[in-house]
């Protein structure tokens, strides 16, 4: 329940000698001035990155707790860098938000809500079917399609429409292969090779015909494990 966390926090905040916390304000603005000065830390929870680029090992993570300082605690405020964060809280269940940056504080706040059980719902199934070792791509698409018809993930499914979803999670995973980025990934996506394993497997001809891709990456695609 991140954002009751954040709202019990603002709410201490405007209680204090501070003018109250005034409705419609800058939120990141308006915790600032009264972070305290040093909390006692008592667990830290796991906050996965609700993406649909998350790995399905990290959603499944997500709100793990350990009573130690993990020793690949991530910065939030970097979620290039990780899938997820681990996120100090204090004795009384609460965020220990001395321990955070500005910056760090502005994507929990970005991600807190009451739909984030139903986006970390959707996201775990999506990436169930799409990391699946028995579905065919076209047996993965199908089913993905198929989630925008239950009513309980509407929300998520239109918050991921954007960026030409579900296609370009398959076309980023072809980037995996060395010496293929996102436009040579597009063009073998389009061309019907969207997996790695199907790059791998297709002809030198087929491959051939594909812009800039030659001889020399051919050679180079081949030598690596298939996904």
């Amino acid at each position: 329940m991140l954002w009751q966390h954040i709202r019990y926090w603002i709410t201490q905040i405007s209680s204090s000698s501070q003018p109250a916390v005034e409705q419609g304000c800058d939120l990141p603005e308006a915790i600032s001035p009264e972070r305290p000065v040093a909390e006692v830390i008592s667990f830290w929870r796991y906050h996965a990155e609700l993406s649909v680029y998350t790995p399905l090992s990290h959603l499944h993570k997500d709100g793990q707790e350990r009573r130690h300082n993990p020793a690949n605690l991530q910065l939030v405020s970097n979620p290039d860098q990780s899938h997820g964060a681990w996120i100090a809280y204090r004795a009384d269940g609460f965020i220990a938000f001395s321990e955070l940056s500005q910056g760090q504080i502005d994507n929990l706040i970005a991600e807190a809500g009451a739909e984030r059980e139903q986006k970390l719902r959707f996201l775990i199934r999506f990436r169930e079917i799409f990391e699946s070792k028995v579905l065919h791509v076209d047996q993965k698409l199908m089913q993905i399609y198929a989630l925008a018809d239950k009513p309980e993930f509407a929300k998520p499914w239109q918050s991921v429409q954007a960026n030409n979803f579900p296609d370009n999670v398959f076309i980023a995973d072809l980037t995996k292969l060395k010496g293929i980025g996102s436009q040579k990934a597009l063009l073998l996506w389009t061309a019907g090779l969207r997996t790695p394993a199907m790059v791998q497997a297709a002809s030198d001809q087929d491959l051939l015909a594909i812009r800039g891709i030659g001889p020399k990456l051919i050679t180079r695609i081949r030598a690596q494990t298939a996904a």
